[in-house]
């Protein structure tokens, strides 16, 4: 089941927004699902969901006449996809439409608690549509019927299971199969029978334990209606991150990629402390499009001290109120992430993180070697760089035109506190690389560097979307896989150790004028600070400022033009990398047409800003953000801001 969990969801909220009826109230869907469910995505009304997102500026594009034929052949593509790898619910799009009575959930479960196990949930609260449902059951014994499934039934606890087995396919080791029954006011669609008996359980008894007792389902939801008030979502969501990875790999056979298993490493390592994050989203609040709330739970695992073990302990965020972007950021920057970390420590506690990758004791011996080997740079990582990183960072985008598969630019920024110390180990590590060049530019010397990168044995781990599944999974790495960061370029000005994507976005930087305008005058900045001090901004671990208009425009370019697979962009290498690695030498196919695509600019006067802000908590970090409304007068630049917290500018 390669992308069908992933492409059902999508095919789910498709329909959702296409067509339903008003809801009743019935049994919350959480109570149903057992506690070992490991991913949950909820709409609690449907009708509401498909009315206020229409109301949005992502609905009128959906609906807009320019967009219609790319929409309607984005729909065909994904069912044809969908009918391709034979979703084993055996479901349509149209099926579910008409069936909504209440509460629709989307769940991953790992039966029994076993690693090896996993199920894919499909339950609708159908009050009022009870021979809606039944109709779609009969359709659904029809289809299985035309592909030949052997269909038998079960009598469990007096309700009737119906369970279908697909022929075993060329190299299943198992058939698969679908279990459907419907009981009182749900209709229930399980690929594994025993998961659908622990449903069914928790219908028939509302005692059982279920995922609406879970720790960290609780306490996120609980922080995300907190952070609420009284507003209701429109999609509720959970993952608890380390069981829902071993679902993903017990759905394609089990873990077979060679390397470290750096699911287990991370586990050893500390990180298992974060036990969920869950959330909840809004669409059409009246001031913003789009308003969504995070929590991820953490709760200490050391009642004193250091609240982590191991390289965990490098998650350290520290709230601030200093936030605001440096002067000498560009103002038309399409992106702007900064974050507060406490990097000196964070570089001593990845040691043991770097140590169980490798499989040895390696990490002193590369700081001995960087040190001391005469073959070596011959440079102090500790005196000469960690010892004088701050506690700040940040990083920003644009691009160039005309859009091609290089035309995004980066730049990340590391706060230090002695520039002229670090400088001259940046030289002297350089100086000792053959592949280094350097150049002045005005009073900086900059380096540039090809980086000669050979993929690392080390497992990663694929994580799709909101559909719970994964989407490609190869049994090896390919050896010929593209690093993600080719090349770069370093220097250090403005009291930041400088790396940028490209030598001329450091020259373009350097050569701003003082008198330039600065980010944080412009009007959407201003208007996503405003809004994010509104839904509880303040002291804030990250702040993150995004132009959906500029942010999307290299993607769908590249998608338009069907060069995707070929993109150098972060967001490009990323999906190349979730579509999995191809072939040698060999680029994957675009996963999605691009040929009846409008025009961008058809698109972008529906992109408005958007920016999210994250808070360290005692039990983890809590996480909201929103998207508003493009202004019909466009971006232009605002007056001069006034600071709310009195910090000074840099």
């Amino acid at each position: 089941m390669p992308r069908s969990a992933f492409l059902l969801v999508v095919l789910l909220a498709l329909s959702l927004l296409l067509g339903t009826e008003p809801c009743l109230a019935a049994r919350p869907i959480d109570s149903l699902l057992p506690p070992t469910t490991k991913g949950f995505l909820s709409v609690p009304d449907a009708e509401r969901l498909k009315q206020d997102f229409n109301k949005t500026q992502m609905g009128q594009l959906v609906n807009d006449p320019d967009m219609k034929t790319f929409v309607e052949d984005l729909v065909q593509q994904i069912e044809t996809k969908l009918g391709r790898t034979d979703s084993r619910l055996g479901l349509k799009p149209e099926d579910l439409q008409g069936v909504y009575g209440g509460e629709v959930v989307l769940a991953t479960i790992q039966p029994g608690g076993d690693a090896k196990q996993h199920a894919l949930a499909l339950i609708v609260d159908v009050t009022g549509k009870s021979e809606e449902a039944k109709q779609l059951l009969a359709t659904v014994a029809e289809r299985m019927k035309g592909k030949k499934a052997q269909q038998s039934r079960k009598s469990v606890q007096g309700v009737v299971l119906t369970v279908y087995v697909m022929p075993r396919q060329r190299g299943e080791t198992q058939s698969e199969q679908a279990v459907y029954f419907q009981h009182g006011d749900f209709l229930v669609a399980v690929d594994h029978e025993g998961a659908a008996q622990e449903i069914l359980t928790r219908i028939l008894d509302p005692q059982q334990k279920a995922l609406k007792d879970d720790a960290a389902y609780r306490a996120t939801m609980s922080r995300c209606q907190a952070g609420a008030g009284d507003a209701q979502p429109h999609i509720r969501w959970f993952v608890e991150p380390f069981g829902y990875v071993e679902t993903l790999r017990a759905s394609t056979g089990g873990r077979k990629k060679r390397g470290t298993d750096l699911l287990k490493v991370l586990a050893n390592q500390g990180f298992s402390a974060i036990q969920g994050l869950g959330g909840f989203v809004q669409f059409s609040t009246g001031e913003h499009e789009l308003l969504h709330r995070t929590s991820i739970y953490a709760p200490p695992v050391n009642p004193s001290g250091e609240p982590y073990n191991l390289a965990a302990r490098m998650l350290k965020f520290p709230n601030s109120d200093a936030l605001a972007p440096p002067a000498w950021l560009p103002h038309q920057t399409t992106n702007y992430l900064t974050l507060n970390w406490k990097m000196q420590e964070a570089f001593e506690y990845s040691q043991t993180l770097v140590d169980e990758v490798a499989g040895a004791p390696v990490f002193e011996d590369i700081m001995d070697s960087l040190k001391n080997d005469p073959n070596g740079p011959r440079v102090d990582i500790r005196q000469g760089l960690v010892k004088h990183l701050g506690e700040r960072m940040v990083f920003f985008s644009d691009y160039r035109l005309p859009i091609s598969t290089t035309s995004e630019r980066w730049l990340l920024a590391l706060e230090v506190k002695n520039p002229a110390a670090v400088q001259a180990t940046l030289d002297k590590a350089m100086k000792a690389d053959p592949g280094a060049k350097s150049r002045v530019i005005g009073k900086y010397t900059v380096w540039e560097i090809i980086e000669d990168q050979s993929p690392a044995e080390v497992e990663e781990l694929d994580i799709a979307g909101a559909g719970f599944g994964e989407f490609e999974a190869d049994e090896e790495e390919e050896d010929g896989e593209r690093p993600l960061l080719t090349h770069a370029a370093f220097t250090v000005g403005f009291g930041q150790l400088l790396v940028a994507s490209h030598v001329d976005f450091i020259e373009e930087i350097v050569n701003r004028g003082a008198s330039q305008q600065t980010l944080e005058t412009t009007k959407d900045f201003v208007m996503i600070d405003h809004a994010l001090t509104k839904i509880g901004a303040g002291r804030d671990a990250v702040r993150y400022f995004t132009r959906t208009d500029k942010e999307y425009y290299t993607t769908y370019e590249l998608i338009r033009t069907g060069k995707m697979p070929e993109s150098e962009t972060l967001l490009g290498s990323v999906l190349n990398r979730l579509f999995g690695p191809d072939e040698k030498g060999v680029l994957r196919e675009q996963q999605i047409r691009g040929d009846k695509m409008p025009d961008y600019e058809k698109v972008r006067v529906y992109l408005g800003p958007a920016g999210l802000f994250v808070q360290s908590e005692d039990n983890g970090w809590y996480v909201a953000g929103c998207l508003l409304k493009k202004p019909a007068d466009g971006m232009e630049p605002a007056g001069p801001m006034v600071s709310r917290r009195g910090d000074e500018r840099r």
